[in-house]
């Protein structure tokens, strides 16, 4: 392997990633800090830009901390523990900013700091075999191995607790651990996914097959210890995927949704369907995004999931239409409607390619709310944006792909007043961000 002898590493980039120069040549280095100086394992090389990974730390940056974890590094869930958390929102602004050097925006907010600290409200943990036993963790960063923990940083204690409960109960029921090279065993991830205001929690066992030994013990186990567990829910996945969960499921024990409050606005939220993984961070997001909706305004949300930003919008808008195609998420939605007596409120399932041109067409739509998935906005989407809608709030995980919509939108005619970065995932290099556009 190449090794990099003493490369200085001169800012951090999208991705996290360190980024210093070798006879002029781009070199990305993970978990690299800025003014460290390394000898850097090169992993990969495309043309003249390689990507490494540390082989030596020859001088220490002074804005590199001691990471509090014993396997950051290896594990591949956060990229920034070894930089203090007022260095992250440093990094992150100025990785904003560049993204977006671009483009003429109004004005640009500081980035909003995250109040919660460990801040995950859900988790996936893969499940396999190491010397013989079953364990649970973290994917290695770009790899499947999986690398197991005593604490992770990102999360409550108790989702630790009840996986190694999980994992006790599959090794004394002898439960196999699934293999995905060949596409054998049963037991494939464990799951947890928590309500901040409520207290309840759900728990997913996903099986290759629909037979589970002694879940009675299982449910025994775990309501002993966390009686607010309102659910246990076996997801069957029989497909050689990587995609966790599959179509089929049982319910083990109670029921497959916990309810969650933002604010005043209660929602119930089934197993599958996406909510912002940091509850305490998203109330402040729906909190900007409210501010920035005129009083009365007809509103899309597109790709809204459960409906949360729409029905927290509900009492400032006169007409707010949903558009989501996970029936899971829509039935939710429509559930949480009525759970807050909502009655300007509708949702439709169908994909927002197919569904966004027809309610255009049929309703006097001012506003769009868009929150796509890390892939962004098809450009037919964009292209068929008529002219009576007059604003667009544009609500991204991925600003790569936001920047190249906005880009799009401008064409259109569209104006990016207002940009606000939130610090959703501390720890990592993700950056949530919000566009206020307007014509």
């Amino acid at each position: 392997m190449k090794i990099i002898k003493e490369l200085k590493i001169e800012k951090l980039v999208y991705k996290g990633l360190g980024l210093g120069f070798e006879n002029s040549n781009p070199v990305f280095v993970s978990n690299a800090v800025p003014e460290d100086i390394l000898d850097v394992q090169v992993i990969s090389e495309r043309r003249q830009v390689s990507f490494g990974k540390i082989d030596k730390i020859i001088i220490s940056s002074p804005k590199r901390i001691e990471p509090d974890c014993e396997v950051f590094g290896k594990c591949g869930g956060c990229e920034w523990l070894c930089i203090s958390y007022e260095d992250q929102l440093k990094y992150k602004q100025e990785i904003i900013g560049e993204i977006f050097q671009s483009i003429e925006i109004g004005k640009i907010n500081k980035i909003i700091v995250s109040g919660k600290e460990p801040y995950r409200n859900k988790i996936f943990c893969p499940v396999t075999k190491k010397d013989g036993k079953p364990i649970t963790g973290m994917f290695e960063s770009r790899s499947h191995n999986v690398i197991p923990h005593k604490k992770c940083r990102l999360q409550p204690p108790l989702f630790d607790d009840i996986c190694e409960k999980v994992i006790s109960y599959i090794e004394a029921s002898k439960m196999q651990v699934y293999n995905e090279r060949n596409h054998s065993g049963n037991i494939r991830h464990i799951g947890i996914r928590y309500a901040e205001r409520t207290n309840e929690i759900i728990v997913i066992l996903v099986t290759r097959n629909r037979k589970i030994p002694f879940s009675r013990q299982l449910e025994r186990v775990l309501l002993e210890s966390y009686p607010n567990i309102v659910g246990i829910i076996q997801n069957i996945n029989s497909e050689k995927t990587n995609v966790i969960l599959g179509n089929d499921e049982k319910i083990l024990f109670g029921r497959d949704f916990i309810y969650e409050q933002i604010g005043k606005t209660k929602f119930k939220l089934n197993y599958k369907s996406f909510f912002q993984v940091n509850t305490k961070q998203a109330e402040k997001m729906y909190k900007f995004t409210k501010k920035s909706v005129s009083e009365g305004s007809n509103i899309i949300d597109a790709y809204c999931g459960v409906g949360s930003i729409g029905l927290y919008l509900a009492n400032k808008a006169a007409k707010v239409i949903g558009i989501e195609n996970n029936v899971k998420a829509v039935q939710n939605a429509r559930e949480n409607a009525k759970l807050n007596k909502t009655d300007n409120c509708e949702f439709v399932a169908g994909d927002v390619e197919t569904e966004l041109p027809k309610i255009l067409k049929d309703n006097r739509i001012d506003t769009i709310i868009f929150d796509p998935p890390r892939k962004g906005l098809e450009q037919r989407i964009i292209d068929n944006i008529p002219s009576e809608v007059k604003k667009i709030i544009y609500i991204s995980c991925d600003p790569m792909t936001q920047v190249r919509d906005v880009k799009l939108m401008m064409e259109k005619g569209f104006l990016p007043k207002e940009m606000q970065p939130f610090d959703m995932f501390p720890h990592t290099y993700h950056i949530e961000n919000v566009i206020i556009l307007e014509r």
